[in-house]
């Protein structure tokens, strides 16, 4: 299980992950959402699967989150449980990259988490360590979340999702604007540039500007096609 280092930076704390990781997390649940439509996920720890009605997908277990409590826990700290360690490499990593990289929510035990703060904590993990989605799921009074391999989920290069994306992002999450949207350029392969009062990403031969505001966020998003 490798970490993509790409944006890291040393000083590097889990908002700054999320800001910089988030929007392409994003983005693929979006696809694994039309993918699997209304269907309800059922886990099978044992095999190591998530099901999706007749779809199913290989998993990781990362660690579960008891709503009663507001607790999160990370699957690998299962001696009490005894998780397949098969299914719980990716959670290992997880924890020696939290050692590594000093973030705190990634190598302790159990700590208090909702569930919006289990969801970011997810699609954090899910691009840093490149899976294709992640899923929430239901499972013995836990919400336990997993990442998922999955051919059928490919991004786009899409101009039209890559502004959507980028704006449902920014406006359903705190995050830094111009980390996320340089970071979800980056990682997607595509020029940024940066400039006092816009920034410019060029996908193929397009190009997306975004004008800021005063505070360095995001105030419009405008498609300019070759």
């Amino acid at each position: 299980m490798e970490v993509n280092s790409l944006l890291i930076e040393e000083n590097d704390d889990l908002q700054d992950l999320f800001s910089k990781y988030g929007a392409l997390a994003l983005e693929k649940q979006e696809i694994l959402s039309d993918i699997v439509g209304d269907a309800e996920p059922e886990l099978d720890i044992e095999k190591g699967i998530v099901k999706f009605g007749e779809k199913e997908f290989p998993i990781q277990l990362i660690g579960f989150l008891d709503p009663d409590e507001d607790t999160w826990s990370w699957a690998w700290d299962n001696k009490d449980i005894g998780f397949p360690e098969d299914f719980i490499e990716e959670a290992k990593a997880i924890k020696e990259f939290g050692q590594e990289q000093n973030v705190p929510q990634f190598s302790e035990n159990v700590f208090s988490a909702n569930l919006t703060e289990a969801h970011i904590l997810n699609m954090t993990v899910s691009s840093l360590f490149s899976n294709d989605a992640y899923c929430a799921v239901n499972y013995g009074g836990f919400v336990f979340f997993v990442t998922i391999e999955s051919d059928e989920i490919e991004i786009t290069d899409d101009i039209d999702v890559f502004a959507n994306v980028i704006n449902d992002f920014h406006r359903k999450f705190e995050v830094n604007h111009l980390k996320a949207l340089r970071g979800y350029s980056e990682i997607k392969g595509y020029e940024y540039k940066y400039r006092d009062e816009f920034c410019i990403v060029k996908v193929g031969d397009d190009r997306i500007v975004v004008t800021l505001t005063e505070r360095k966020n995001i105030y419009t998003i405008k498609i300019i096609r070759a």
